[in-house]
């Protein structure tokens, strides 16, 4: 679903951000999108965590991941995140999906960086690995 709508928007858009994102390689985790039709689109489609592991070993720079928790806890569980940038919105929902299901062994963070963005106050938390 993160892919349809960043497709639908993203290739018609201007301005630097956008001509970096349509550029830059990218990478659907799907089970059912076949051929992805944006620019440098690649589908992960078999064993995501074996993907993932070669594509952390043989690319230089940062691999984000927008829009699916569901990626990012399987991430988590197969201890392939470095790095986790949160937005928290000032919002109490009271019901909802958990962001870290059981199964995720202890994963020990450090703060690195918090800023507040918007008239509403969201904060990005960026969490990094502790050592």
């Amino acid at each position: 679903m993160t892919y349809e709508g960043f497709a639908a928007a993203w290739p018609s858009r201007e301005g630097p951000f956008a001509d970096k994102l349509n550029s830059d390689p990218k990478y659907v985790v799907s089970t059912t999108l076949e051929d992805p039709q944006w620019e440098n689109s690649t589908v992960i489609g078999g064993d995501v965590v074996d993907a993932v592991s070669k594509l952390k070993h043989d690319t230089e720079g940062a691999i984000l991941v927008a829009g699916s928790g569901t990626l990012v806890r399987t991430l988590l569980e197969a201890n392939l995140v470095d790095e986790l940038r949160l937005m928290v919105f000032p919002t109490i929902l009271g019901r909802g999906k958990r962001l870290f299901p059981d199964g995720i062994d202890r994963l020990k963070l450090k703060l690195a960086e918090t800023r507040t963005v918007g008239p509403d106050g969201v904060q990005i938390q960026t969490y990094r690995r502790a050592e």
